[in-house]
């Protein structure tokens, strides 16, 4: 936090319009119309299994990348991604 003040203090500010749509977006957006979804899903699937799901979102953060955006991967990015769904899958069939 005082390397933060420090720097919000000298550094000048740039308020554009891509940052502020971007601001804009992700607290109208992602914060409040993903909340009903993300409590409603979890009042389905019941809290513990439905937020073992939440582990695979790095996961598919990075397929939605590489399919809109084009990303390409290395080979220990890839195996991280792996190794989180395997022990996702794990963590699921030890509960059913």
């Amino acid at each position: 936090l005082p390397v933060t003040a420090v720097l919000a203090l000298t550094t000048p500010v740039a308020v554009t319009f891509d940052a502020v749509a971007g601001f804009a977006y992700v607290a109208a957006i992602s914060m409040f119309l993903g909340f009903f979804p993300w409590y409603a899903g979890l009042a389905r699937g019941g809290i513990a299994r439905a937020g073992q799901t939440q582990l695979t979102q790095p996961l598919l953060t990075l397929v939605w990348a590489w399919v809109l955006m084009g990303e390409r991967f290395g080979p220990a990015t890839v195996a991280a991604a792996l190794a989180v769904l395997v022990c996702v899958a794990i963590t699921q069939r030890a509960r059913t």
